[in-house]
C-alpha cells in the first residue's frame, strides 16, 4: 500500500475537466490518435502498423523492467522504447509531475490504482478505450474497473492484489489454533491465543497507512468513491467500513492484535521472533516474507481472507498499471507497448524471471509460465500461491474506484490513525479522510458531496 505522497503544484490553465467522469475535452488536445488525442478511433487496435520507427520512453520502478523492455524491442522492430528506472511512492510521482509540467513527460510510465485519478484529473493521460479489445478485457478481468473512470479506460492494468492471510502454519500448530476464515472466528483465535501466550497477538495493525483499512472496507462492501452525474461522491464514513475500523478498533482496545509503525524495526521483528502470526497483504507479500525471513522456510502458509458473511469476498491492496501520456507523438505504438507489458508470455516470464515476484498478473493465462519460476512448494507449505491467488482475484468487487486527491487524503488520515493504540480512533480516521477528500477536491475545482 502506498504512504503519504508529497503533492505536487497544478496548471489550472492547462486542465479541462468534466467534473463527474474526469474525462478531458476535446478544448484540450486533437483528435487524432497519431498525435495523442483524447478520442480514439472507433475501430483501433493497439497495433501500430507504421514503417517509421517509433521512439517511445518507459518509466517504471518494476523489477526486471530493463530487460523486459530489451525483450519488447527485440521483437518490435518498428518501436524503440528506452526505459528509466524511477522510484516507487512521493518521490517517483512528485518526479513525474515536474517532467509533464516541464513538458518533457514519458510516453508511458508505471502508476498504482490509487494514483492513477490524479493523473487523469490533471488531464495528462491519453483515453485508452478503443485500444482494449473485447479479448484483452477479458484477459484483464477484474483489475479493469480500476483504471476506468467514467465508462473510459486510462491505463491497462498489470496486477490484480487481493488481500490475503499470510500466517505461521507452525505457530498455528503449536498454539493449537484454527485458520480462521470469518473475522468473527479471527476475534476468536485472537483470543484463544491471549490466554495461551499473552505477548503473542494474531495480526498487527500498520499504523502508518491509512490505506490498509481500505482493503477491508472493499471486501465488507464499501464504495469510497463513485460518480453520480456531473459529480463525486464520497464515503469513507458508510456503515461498512464503520464496520470494519469498530471491529479493529476492538482488537486494537483489547490488545489482540499490535499497534506499529510498518516502517519500523519492530515491525519486522514481530514477525522474525514469532510475536505476530499473520500479515494482511496481497500477493506480491509472499516474495516479501521469502527473502524477509529466510529461516522460516517452510514455517509460512496462505490462505484466504476471513470474510463477513461466509460467501468469498475480497478487496485489492496495492497493484499497478501502464499510463500514455496523452500528447505522444504515436498512441497506437504507446498502447501497443502498455497493452504487451500485462498480456504477453514474454514480457511476464522476463519481469518474472529470478523467482523474485509474486505479484498476481492480471492476465492469468499469459501468466501460467512465468508464475511456475517462483518455487515456493518448500516455503509455503507445498502450496501454489498463484493458484490461490487467482482464485482471491475473483472475488474482488468490480465496482472499486479510487478518486482524485488520494495523496491528500492519506496525509490526513496519518495522523488519527497513527494514534490508535494509544488512545486514538479508526472511526475518526475516516471521519477526517472524508472531510479532507470533499474539501481537497473541491478545491481543485471538481464537484464533490458525501454520498
Amino acid at each position: 500500500m502506498s504512504h503519504p505522497r508529497k503533492r505536487v503544484g497544478r496548471k489550472t490553465a492547462a486542465v479541462c475537466i468534466a467534473a463527474a467522469t474526469l474525462l478531458a475535452t476535446a478544448a484540450c488536445s486533437s483528435s487524432g490518435a497519431s498525435t495523442g488525442g483524447d478520442a480514439a478511433p472507433a475501430a483501433a487496435a493497439a497495433t501500430y502498423t507504421g514503417s517509421a520507427v517509433v521512439n517511445l520512453s518507459y518509466w517504471s520502478w518494476t523489477l526486471n523492467s530493463q530487460a523486459v523492455v530489451d525483450a519488447f524491442n527485440a521483437t518490435h522492430p518498428n518501436i524503440h522504447v528506452t526505459y528509466t528506472h524511477t522510484v516507487n511512492g512521493p518521490n517517483g510521482y512528485s518526479k513525474l509531475f515536474d517532467a509533464f509540467k516541464a513538458g518533457d513527460g514519458p510516453d508511458v510510465f508505471n502508476c498504482e490504482y490509487d494514483m492513477l485519478p490524479e493523473f487523469v484529473s490533471q488531464g495528462l493521460t491519453a483515453n485508452l478505450t478503443s485500444y482494449i479489445d473485447a479479448k484483452t478485457q477479458s484477459a484483464l478481468g477484474s483489475a479493469l474497473p480500476l483504471t476506468t473512470l467514467g465508462g473510459s479506460t486510462w491505463a491497462v492494468p498489470i496486477d490484480i492484489e487481493p488481500a490475503e492471510l499470510w500466517y505461521r502454519a507452525d505457530l498455528f500448530k503449536k498454539y493449537d489454533l484454527a485458520v480462521p476464515t470469518t473475522w468473527a472466528q479471527f476475534q476468536s483465535e485472537a483470543r484463544q491465543l491471549a490466554t495461551v501466550d499473552p505477548g503473542a497477538k494474531l495480526g498487527a495493525i500498520p499504523i502508518d497507512d491509512p490505506l490498509w483499512l481500505a482493503a477491508l472496507s472493499e471486501q465488507a462492501g464499501a464504495q469510497w468513491y463513485s460518480t453520480s452525474g456531473d459529480s463525486w461522491k464520497v464515503n469513507l464514513t458508510d456503515a461498512a467500513s464503520e464496520k470494519v475500523a469498530s471491529y479493529w478498533q476492538s482488537l486494537a482496545d483489547k490488545k489482540l492484535v499490535l499497534t506499529v509503525t510498518s516502517s519500523s524495526p519492530s515491525y519486522g521483528q514481530a514477525y522474525s521472533n514469532g510475536t505476530v502470526l499473520t500479515q494482511i497483504e496481497p500477493p506480491y507479500e509472499g516474495a516479501y516474507i521469502k527473502s524477509g525471513y529466510p529461516n522460516e522456510a517452510g514455517d509460512w502458509a496462505v490462505a484466504p481472507l476471513p470474510n463477513w458473511s461466509g460467501a468469498a469476498t475480497d478487496g485489492s491492496e496495492g497493484g499497478s498499471s501502464s499510463v500514455v501520456d496523452k500528447n505522444t507523438k504515436n498512441l497506437a505504438a504507446a498502447a501497443e507497448f502498455a497493452e504487451w507489458l500485462s498480456t504477453s508470455p514474454q514480457a511476464l516470464t522476463t519481469r518474472m524471471q529470478g523467482g523474485k515476484s509474486t505479484s498476481l498478473p492480471v492476465d492469468a493465462s499469459a501468466a501460467k509460465a512465468p508464475e511456475t519460476a517462483f518455487d515456493t512448494s518448500y516455503f509455503y507449505q507445498h502450496q501454489n500461491v498463484f493458484d490461490l491467488a487467482n482464485a482471491a482475484a475473483g472475488t474482488v468487487s468490480k465496482s472499486w474506484i479510487w478518486g482524485p486527491e488520494v495523496p491528500g487524503v492519506d496525509t490526513a488520515m496519518a495522523t488519527p490513525l497513527g494514534k490508535v493504540g494509544s488512545g486514538g480512533q479508526l472511526s475518526a480516521m475516516l471521519s477526517t479522510g472524508q472531510g479532507a477528500a470533499l474539501r481537497l477536491m473541491k478545491n481543485a475545482g471538481l464537484s464533490a458531496s458525501a454520498g
